[in-house]
């Protein structure tokens, strides 16, 4: 469930201090509201830096729409949330060529897993211990609308192997390299994601160390059926922990 996040909930300060600088967070958020949560499934507009424009906050489209593929049948293009680390790189990958030139990186808040106990599923929220935005990894394209050819910058989020935390809020224990969670990219690391070659991004790409997120069950999200009619909705009391008797 990792195509729930949240986002632009902060004050410009604090995402000055992972990138650039107060005035172009400001001037950002003043044309987002802050998203306690959102969906992938929504199709929101991320906060992204553009390789291409490394001074400025883009609101990019999310989910990911390839150039390469012509819309389906019913008239909708393919479009996709996430790109597995070891897959956008290869010859036939969709995400090549913006593997490749098109890297970004995407500032969030937190996002939302699902914890499985018996036939029930809870929500978590996961973000860092110190409460603090940070970016992920992504990928964008610029899409052209077949019929009226109007372009739409677009991003994908890179998944990478999972840390023991995530894998064990997604019930993937014993841990193994196939748990995956969004690739967490690290202050010093901007540059070479944004501008390194692709040799050099692939080698960043690694599980984000353990015992430095924090992660708890949360108010009930819309995305989880037994629980959606309990959504508060985008405020910010869905961040807060919630007891659940089932997990005592």
């Amino acid at each position: 469930m990792s195509h729930d996040i949240s986002h632009s909930t902060k004050n410009a300060k604090l995402y000055a201090k992972r990138y650039g600088n107060t005035d172009m967070w400001e001037e950002a958020l003043e044309e987002s509201i802050p998203y306690y949560h959102v969906s992938g499934m929504d199709e929101p507009d991320l906060p992204v830096i553009l390789n291409e424009d490394p001074e400025n906050v883009n609101f990019v489209h999310w989910p990911f729409m390839p150039f390469e593929f012509a819309p389906k049948i019913n008239g909708k293009p393919m479009k996709t949330l996430h790109a597995r680390d070891d897959r956008i790189f290869t010859e036939k990958s969709i995400y090549r060529g913006a593997a490749e030139s098109r890297r970004c990186l995407v500032m969030l808040d937190g996002f939302f897993d699902e914890y499985k106990k018996g036939d029930k599923t809870f929500p978590f929220y996961i973000q860092l211990k110190t409460k603090e935005p940070f970016m992920v990894g992504g990928l964008w394209q610029t899409f052209t609308d077949p019929v009226d050819e109007v372009e739409t910058n677009t991003v994908t989020l890179v998944t990478g192997p999972a840390n023991k935390e995530v894998a064990w809020v997604r019930n993937e224990e014993p841990y193994t390299p196939e748990s995956r969670m969004m690739f967490i990219v690290d202050k010093k690391d901007d540059e070479t994601w944004l501008h390194g070659s692709p040799e050099e991004a692939k080698a960043l790409i690694k599980p984000f160390p353990d015992g430095k997120l924090d992660y708890y069950p949360c108010q009930p999200l819309k995305t989880v059926k037994r629980l959606h009619r309990f959504y508060l909705g985008n405020v910010p009391s869905l961040l807060e922990k919630r007891h659940y008797k089932e997990l005592d």
